[in-house]
């Protein structure tokens, strides 16, 4: 199957954009907050749209125990790896320095039903029960009608629990079901890929600074669907733009899950180095840059570096991680 390059870019976009946004210390100056809360609008739908475009273009006829068994090894094994991981490196540490979230011992139990480790493992967990429910619409038409109450369960008041991450499934299914119903009805839609780039980005830039501004009203409702399309439309102008920085994004992008499960960890490490320093957290924007360069950095590139060079030599950690 030809390989989708544009969803690649938009994954290693997505992922970058993901660890900047995991990064906002208390001394932040404004303007960067205002970078993180525009990023806050759309970064996690374009996450679920890209996973249900991808899960449709990829599908292949398998029984459903079957795909499930898949879906286990990929998803909930790496997501008690890590979150074990990252429970043990907290109790571990947080004597000694500067922790975020803090856990206890019980975190250990917490962590079967709960994202004890890391709120931002709740994802696996949504994306989980998403792939449960998807493949019991075995047509374009069942599935665009899954579409309906998966926009009407978004826009209701939560109802679901907290706990195996019900209620993120319940904001987050109409996403991953428009990229679904994208996928499955995108020679329908293909006109939509003849708008140009520079008009998406720019309506979308328009909309995120009248809600930035407050001048928005309900524009906000719209921001996570604009973020999608401006983000896509950028993927595959610089799809076909075929830069070296495209090179790149692949190896961002193949490495993004890893960065996904890994990141808050060198990024935790990188912020307790830091904050141990005085002039990074004097309120100077250059050394602030600095500052988030060097963690947001070691979120991206660090656990790369672990993918290619460990995680990926062996059978072991390939079965741990859900590496294919």
């Amino acid at each position: 199957m030809q390989r989708l390059i544009s969803f690649d870019i938009a994954k290693a976009i997505c992922i970058i954009l993901v660890v900047i946004g995991h990064y906002v210390p208390d001394y932040s100056p404004q303007w960067y907050v205002g970078i993180h809360d525009v990023i806050y609008t759309f970064h996690m739908p374009l996450f679920m749209f890209a996973s249900g475009f991808i899960y449709m273009a990829t599908k292949k006829d398998i029984p459903y125990k079957d795909f499930l068994l898949k879906k286990v090894k990929r998803l909930m094994v790496p997501y008690l790896s890590v979150s074990a991981i990252v429970i043990t490196i907290k109790l571990l540490t947080e004597g000694h320095a500067y922790v975020e979230n803090p856990v206890t011992w019980m975190s250990y139990v917490k962590m079967l039903y709960l994202p004890e480790a890391g709120y931002f493992l709740w994802f696996i967990w949504a994306l989980w029960w998403m792939f449960v429910i998807s493949p019991l619409f075995k047509t374009k038409q069942m599935r665009l009608g899954l579409l309906v109450p998966a926009i009407v369960l978004h826009y209701i008041p939560n109802f679901l629990p907290d706990v195996f991450c019900l209620r993120q499934f319940q904001g987050m299914l109409v996403y991953f079901m428009l990229g679904v119903v994208c996928c499955d009805w995108k020679q329908q839609i293909s006109f939509v890929s003849k708008v140009p780039a520079w008009c998406i980005l720019g309506f979308f830039a328009i909309a995120e600074g009248m809600n930035l501004m407050d001048m928005g009203g309900q524009i906000s409702m719209l921001l996570p669907y604009l973020g999608i399309a401006a983000i896509m439309a950028l993927s595959s102008f610089m799809e076909k733009w075929n830069h070296k920085s495209n090179e790149w994004l692949m190896v961002v992008s193949s490495s993004s899950y890893i960065i996904y499960l890994f990141h808050t960890t060198f990024e935790g490490f990188a912020k307790a180095v830091v904050h141990k320093i005085p002039f990074f957290t004097d309120g100077n924007d250059v050394l602030f840059v600095i500052n988030a360069f060097v963690v947001v950095g070691c979120g991206v590139v660090c656990p790369i570096i672990l993918h290619r060079y460990a995680l990926n030599k062996t059978h072991f950690t390939k079965v741990l991680f859900g590496l294919k």
